[in-house]
């Protein structure tokens, strides 16, 4: 049979250049196919140029019957974003495509929604090829294709067998990642060994220097001069290799200890007295008369789009004022995580805030049992993605004096991946405090033990 899609030694750069796929062969039939990995390794730039009809710069495309795709950046066009997303979703099912391409096509929609989309992907008769991070959409496939910095690489089997051997590979890339520090230490310390024997020759050639006796100005301002100038660059390297040398052995050490995630939570106090007190609260078109009191219990605020769950968490939070009735939250004893993290974009790393109140050991100690990639550590908390922003304010969150009591999350496993949400699963179950959090994922919230449940904008 002909295939519907066949492409051939494709090339494929980012808008600003940087390599995403090189040589690329992949022939699809009927096939459904699940297209995963991490965020900005160009699985939607793939399935713009699929579904676009041109030609590639470098590589061959043929496409052998009608394609629908729905993009993952819809246009607005008064409508909500959910129901913006569910339109073009039933439009490209009712063009009956031969192929029907589709990147993430879950984002925007409540839980009845996913569920719809679910019900008739399940017997879609066409080939598919999705990109998605939703684990209720990839158990639906046994075809996966696995795209990372790296390549790309096909995997055939169920999706918990795909996530027990992504499991395994990112135990690896932290190996790989502490060896690579070590062979930068190494060099860092070749540098400085060859620093020191130019030292050493450049002395005994100030002393011949002083045998031919120049003018004694001339030769203190030059003297001087190197001296300072030399002294500020050994200073800076010795720093820099100092810091590189703590980071190494606390890395080393840290990953070849196995504990129980348990041990990287705060212990809390006995009290266990409320931290949040509503009253009466109400937002004018969007709920009234909601009475909480919340010290340690799990919490899952849900209800459909539009419904005033964002809203509700800022009232609680303080970060709004209600339209009606009174709050009262010890904000000292809370951590409110917006929605990809935006209240958590600055300029300090997860280890600058780490670091003010432990030491390297422990900080990478901490990193490695809440699986944060230990190569991100370093690197601003604004220029994270929004799931890794999300991950690494947890961390940080954890590490505040006094320790919280409560954690306040909004859409937390938005632009994760499905590796990424099972960590933050085992992470926020080992949480002994209590929790607020809003997701449309009821695994999710299963997963992280929800003992009530808020629902907004429910029918009458």
């Amino acid at each position: 049979m002909t295939p519907i899609l066949s492409v051939r030694d494709l090339c494929l750069d980012s808008p600003t250049g940087r390599p995403l796929f090189r040589d690329l062969s992949l022939s699809l039939g009927r096939e459904r196919v699940a297209l995963v990995g991490r965020n900005g390794v160009g699985k939607s730039s793939l399935l713009e140029l699929l579904a676009s009809g041109d030609a590639p710069e470098r590589g061959h495309i043929d496409r052998g019957g009608r394609i629908a795709f729905v993009r993952q950046d819809l246009s607005g066009d008064g409508a909500s974003p959910g129901e913006r997303r569910r339109k073009a979703l039933e439009q490209a099912r009712a063009r009956c495509p031969e192929l029907l391409l589709l990147d993430e096509p879950t984002r925007d929609l409540d839980r009845d929604g996913v569920e719809w989309l679910a019900d008739w992907l399940r017997d879609w008769p066409e080939a598919l090829l999705v990109v998605t991070h939703d684990r209720r959409l990839l158990r639906l496939f046994r075809d996966f294709v696995v795209v990372s910095e790296s390549g790309c690489r096909a995997f055939e089997g169920s999706f918990d067998e795909l996530v027990a051997e992504l499991a395994e590979v990112e135990a690896r890339a932290s190996e790989r990642y502490l060896r690579n520090l070590s062979q930068l230490l190494n060099k860092e310390q070749h540098i400085e060994a060859d620093r020191r024997r130019r030292q050493r020759k450049k002395n005994v050639g100030r002393v011949r220097e002083l045998g031919r006796c120049p003018a004694r100005s001339r030769l203190n301002a030059k003297r001087g001069y190197k001296q300072v100038s030399q002294a500020k660059r050994m200073h800076l390297q010795r720093d820099r290799i100092g810091k590189m040398r703590d980071w190494v052995k606390s890395t080393r050490r840290a990953l070849s200890v196995k504990l129980p995630l348990e041990l990287a939570m705060p212990t809390l106090p006995q009290t266990g007295l409320p931290v949040i007190l509503a009253k009466d609260l109400c937002a004018r078109g969007l709920f009234a008369n909601i009475d909480l009191s919340i010290a340690r219990e799990r919490i899952a605020v849900v209800g459909p789009n539009g419904a005033g769950k964002t809203t509700l968490l800022d009232m609680l939070t303080k970060e709004r004022a209600s339209g009606g009735g009174q709050v009262t939250c010890h904000g000292d004893r809370v951590a409110y995580v917006a929605q990809n993290a935006e209240n958590w974009r600055c300029r300090e790393s997860v280890l600058d805030v780490l670091a003010r109140s432990c030491s390297p050991e422990a900080a990478v100690q901490k990193l490695a049992l809440h699986g944060f990639p230990l190569a991100l550590a370093a690197r601003p908390l604004a220029s994270l993605s929004p799931g890794e922003r999300v991950r690494a304010a947890l961390i940080c969150a954890f590490q505040r004096e006094p320790p919280i009591e409560l954690l306040v999350l909004d859409e937390p496993t938005d632009d994760l991946d499905f590796v990424a949400v099972a960590a933050l699963e085992s992470i926020l179950a080992a949480w002994p405090g209590g929790l607020v959090v809003v997701s449309h994922d009821p695994e999710f919230l299963d997963a992280i033990g929800i003992e009530h449940v808020i629902e907004l904008g429910a029918k009458a």
